[in-house]
This record gives structure tokens, C-alpha cells and sequence, in this order.
């Protein structure tokens, strides 16, 4: 019944939330996992654009979101981005998306879009700024580290 799958995901999320904050970040994903999906399949009936669909994206953001957070603690660095940038074309101004996107990016070793979303979440979060710039110079770190192992390799391949 529809009714019933939307009033059980406020309290998947929370128990994700407790998970997660019990660093069982298997057991929140699980949860969240399956609220998104109960969500999903209610707003499959729904139009896009309408208020009903509206209110079911409303509830969905913050579990990407959440779930995002837990395939970076997963390393899994490609669901992340899918989480997150779903989340940006929903809501272009969530600083928290662009964020962890970053962090995702970093760890996929996109640099430049890495850098990219850093500096939008620094734009839309001026207090961002210093945490923001942190992670860009890691990646400044790590792209000077990889290009001189990458030197090393062809001047061995040449001598």
C-alpha cells in the first residue's frame, strides 16, 4: 500500500542514521537502500514537475546523500558520483553534493573535476573556503606524484 511505504521511510532513514553513526555503514546503506527504493517506486506514479513527485524528491535527496556518504567510506567512488550528481540536477545549489562529488572524484582520480566541484561548493559556501583548498592541494600533491612516477617509467623505457 502506498500509504505504508511512505510512512516507513522516515524511519529507515533513521535507523540508517543510527547505522551510520555506529559505523555500520553496510547495514545503513541497507536501509537506505530501501527507502530510496520504496520512494522510487511512489514516484514512479507520480508526474515529474507535480507536487506529489515533488514531495517524494524532497525525501529522496538527503538519502543519496547519505548513501553517497556511505559508498565513500566504501571507497566506491563511482556510486558516489552517481549519487551526488543526481542530486545536483535536482538541486544545483547543494553544497554537501558538490562536496562529497569532490572527495569521489578525488578518489576515482578525476583531478579537474574534482578541483571543479571544490570550487563550486566553495562558491556557494564561502565558508568552505579553507577545507575546499585542502583537498585541491592534495590533489595538486598526488597529480605532482603521479607525474613524476610517470617520468621515472618513460625515462626508464628511453635509457
Amino acid at each position: 500500500d502506498a500509504d505504508e511505504k511512505l510512512d516507513s521511510v522516515p524511519q529507515l532513514k533513521l535507523e540508517g542514521n543510527r547505522l551510520f553513526k555506529e559505523d555500520n555503514f553496510v547495514g545503513a546503506e541497507e536501509k537506505y537502500r530501501a527507502a530510496l527504493s520504496r520512494l522510487e517506486q511512489l514516484m514512479l506514479r507520480e508526474k515529474p514537475g507535480e507536487s506529489e513527485w515533488t514531495e517524494l524528491l524532497e525525501l529522496k535527496v538527503p538519502l543519496l546523500m547519505n548513501l553517497a556518504q556511505c559508498r565513500l567510506k566504501a571507497n566506491d567512488y563511482y556510486e558516489a558520483i552517481t549519487h551526488t550528481t543526481e542530486v545536483i540536477q535536482h538541486k544545483p545549489d547543494n553544497v554537501k553534493a558538490y562536496f562529497r562529488r569532490g572527495k569521489a572524484n578525488a578518489g576515482a582520480w578525476n583531478p579537474e573535476a574534482a578541483r571543479d566541484d571544490f570550487n563550486k561548493a566553495m562558491q556557494l559556501d564561502k565558508s568552505l573556503t579553507s577545507t575546499c583548498r585542502k583537498e585541491i592541494a592534495l590533489i595538486d600533491e598526488e597529480e605532482k606524484r603521479k607525474d613524476s612516477q610517470d617520468k621515472q617509467k618513460l625515462d626508464k623505457l628511453f635509457s
